[in-house]
């Protein structure tokens, strides 16, 4: 592979990360500023209608690039991954509403989330479980009970 190739092939692998890092810092701030006022469920119905809409953009205009793996497939998990996400939303924006800190609740959901995905990771998906993975585990386990304290 040339050196243009590799570099192509670092950003197709660094991008998402740094989608992620950044959007999910917005995501935060904004879930934690929604008023309290306002159904959490009507307010999703909103944020997905802008999520449509900007999905739809977004894939108009990457299509072509070299984001773009097949332009055309939508299959049931996908329909899935929508009903999982009004979970996923709601209960954040739940968790902000009921007093959680922005500093604890991803922390903590995520904690609790990484030591799931560990295990069904290992189990499921045959991924190796390693001493330090293991440690890691246990770090995290910590950590929720440092952050609970």
């Amino acid at each position: 592979m040339d050196e243009k190739g590799a570099v192509k092939m670092k950003m197709v692998y660094m991008f998402p990360l740094l989608m992620v890092i950044l959007c999910n810092t917005g995501y935060h701030l904004i879930m934690k500023s929604l008023p309290n006022n306002t159904n959490p469920f009507l307010g999703l119905a909103a944020t997905y209608g802008a999520a449509f809409i900007g999905s739809i953009l977004i894939f108009l205009l990457t299509r072509h690039t070299i984001f773009a793996q097949d332009n055309g497939n939508v299959c049931p998990m996908n329909y899935l991954l929508g009903l999982v996400l009004i979970g996923v939303e709601g209960g954040y924006i739940l968790m902000y509403q009921a007093g959680w800190q922005i500093s604890k609740a991803s922390v903590v959901s995520s904690i609790v989330l990484t030591v799931i995905l560990f295990i069904l990771g290992s189990t499921i998906f045959k991924e190796m479980i390693t001493m330090d993975k293991a440690v890691g585990m246990i770090f995290c386990i910590i950590g929720i009970m440092f952050m609970n304290r």
